[in-house]
C-alpha cells in the first residue's frame, strides 16, 4: 500500500510495531523495491511512534487481524476528529470497534471500511515486493454513515480506481469473501501444507474445493439477506479482482490460473488464511448467524473440522469478537450500531 501511494505522488509515512526506536539498526527511511503492476525502488518515512500519526490527515490501516486486539485500542487514543481513517481488508467489524473506542476517547474521526484490500502483494526471495494486481472496484462504507459519500469521492481520487458505496460497515464486513475462498482452497490441500510444499493456489483450487467455497458463499449470502445487506457473490468478486469474465467459479478459477497467477498456497499452519481468516472471518460469520437465528451447517462444520485438524481453538482465536458482538447484542442492535442510529455502550469498547 505504501509503495502504491508513493508511486501516485503522495507523501507517505508508515508505522509498525516492529519499528522500535531504541533498537533501530537501520535508521532512516524504509527502502522497498517492487515488481509487477508497481515497479521500481521507493523510500518511505518510518514513523517511530503512534503520536506521529496525528500529523497526517489520512490514516490507512493495513493490519493483520491477529494484531487488532493489541494495536487498535492504542491507535484509537491517537486519532483526531479531523482525520479520515481507511480500514483496508477489515474483518470482524473492527472498524466499528475502532470508531466506538475513538468516541470513548473523546474524538470522532471518520472511519471508512473496505471489505477487501486494494492490491495483492508478497515478498519474494531477496526481499523484493511483488504486486501482481490492483483491484478494479470494490465496496466501502463509513462511520458516521453520512460521511460515506465524501469517503467515496476521496477514495476514488486517492487510489485511482472505482468504489461502490454500501449502506453500512456491516454490509462491507459481509462482503469480504476471503475467508470463504481461502477455506475452500485450504481444506483440499492440507497434505501439501503439512509437507510444506510449494504449490500454486489457483492451480490446486480444484472442483471439490470450489464446491465447498460455493456452499460457504451461499450461507454468507443468506446471512447478508437476514441483515438486509447487499453484497456481491464470490463470482462477482473474482470478476472485479482478476482479468476474467464472470462465469461459474470453477471456470473462473481455471482462467485465473491459465492467465498466470503466481499466488502460492500456505506452506505452514501459521498462515493468515488460517490464523486470520478462519477466526476473524468464518467464526465472526457464525456469530452473526447465531444472532439472526440462522443455521449455517457448512460453515460451522468447516470450523469444527479445522479445529480438529489443526488442534486449534479457532473460534476462541478471535480476540475481539466478544467486544464487538457481546452477549446482549441481537440482530437489530448490531444493525443499528453499524448504521450509527444506536448509541453504543462505549465502556465495553475498552480492553481490560
Amino acid at each position: 500500500m505504501a509503495v502504491y501511494m508513493t508511486r501516485r505522488g503522495h507523501t507517505v509515512g508508515i508505522w509498525s510495531r516492529s519499528f522500535d526506536p531504541t533498537r533501530d539498526t537501520l535508521p532512516g527511511p524504509l527502502k522497498l523495491t517492487a515488481t509487477g503492476v508497481v515497479d521500481g525502488s521507493f523510500e518511505v518515512k518510518k514513523l517511530q511512534r503512534l503520536t506521529e500519526l496525528e500529523g497526517y490527515p489520512i490514516v490507512i490501516i493495513a493490519l493483520p487481524a491477529t494484531a487488532y486486539f493489541d494495536v487498535l485500542p492504542d491507535l484509537a487514543m491517537h486519532l483526531t476528529s479531523q482525520q479520515i481513517v481507511i480500514f483496508s481488508g477489515s474483518l470482524s467489524l473492527a472498524p466499528l470497534w475502532l470508531h466506538e473506542m475513538a468516541r470513548y476517547a473523546g474524538n470522532d474521526p471518520t472511519i471508512t471500511a473496505w471489505g477487501t484490500t486494494l492490491l495483492a502483494g508478497s515478498f519474494q526471495q531477496g526481499g523484493t515486493l511483488h504486486i501482481p494486481f490492483v483491484r478494479k472496484k470494490f465496496d466501502l462504507a463509513s462511520l458516521p454513515c453520512f460521511e460515506t459519500a465524501n469517503s467515496l469521492d476521496l477514495c476514488k481520487k486517492l487510489f485511482g480506481i472505482e468504489f461502490q458505496a454500501l449502506s453500512s460497515v456491516l454490509d462491507v464486513s459481509l462482503s469480504n469473501i476471503n475467508p470463504i475462498a481461502h477455506a475452500g482452497q485450504m481444506i483440499g490441500n492440507f497434505s501439501r501444507i503439512d509437507k510444506a510444499e510449494k504449490w500454486k493456489l489457483f492451480e490446486n483450487f480444484t472442483p471439490s474445493g470450489v464446491q465447498l467455497a460455493n456452499a460457504l458463499d451461499a450461507e454468507r449470502l443468506k446471512i447478508a439477506q437476514a441483515y438486509g445487506a447487499q453484497v456481491r457473490s464470490l463470482q462477482r468478486h473474482y470478476a472485479l479482482s482478476y482479468a476474467v469474465d464472470e462465469a461459474d467459479v470453477a471456470t473462473m478459477v481455471k482462467e485465473i490460473d491459465r492467465t498466470g497467477s503466481r499466488t502460492l498456497g500456505p506452506a505452514t499452519l501459521n498462515h493468515r488464511y488460517l490464523v486470520e481468516d478462519m477466526p476473524y472471518g468464518l467464526a465472526f460469520l457464525e456469530r452473526l448467524a447465531s444472532r439472526a437465528s440462522i443455521d449455517v451447517p457448512v460453515l460451522s462444520s468447516v470450523l469444527s473440522i479445522l479445529e480438529v485438524m489443526c488442534k486449534l481453538d479457532i473460534r476462541g482465536g478471535n480476540r475481539i469478537l466478544d467486544l464487538v458482538i457481546g452477549a446482549r447484542d441481537d440482530k437489530q442492535s448490531i444493525i443499528e450500531r453499524c448504521q450509527g442510529t444506536r448509541t453504543p455502550d462505549l465502556t465495553r469498547a475498552l480492553v481490560e
